[in-house]
């Protein structure tokens, strides 16, 4: 299938100074890898958002959270100097 379909100058001339300075060797063939990395994008994009769908239905479905208060916090601090003060990073 062979599409004639006039391009903006702009990439017209993207096209040319990518085939000026030898990094494809045909017109064809930068628009074949364009097309490549655009069908990459949106299989990746589909990719992410399928994750991201699946983490959050992980998270309705996980028991209710507790609400975090000061006393929380505090005590978290506390851990994390008491870390720090043995010299250890966790």
């Amino acid at each position: 299938m062979t599409h004639e379909t006039p391009l903006p100058p702009n990439l017209q001339q993207f096209i040319s100074e990518q085939l000026a300075i030898g990094h494809f060797e045909s017109e064809g063939e930068v628009i074949r890898t364009a097309l490549h990395l655009l069908e990459e994008r949106f299989h990746s994009q589909e990719a992410c958002g399928d994750w991201l769908k699946q983490e959050l239905d992980k998270g309705l479905e996980s028991r209710p959270s507790e609400p975090i208060t000061k006393e929380f916090w505090n005590q978290l601090r506390a851990r994390i100097r008491a870390g720090q003060a043995l010299g250890n990073d966790s």
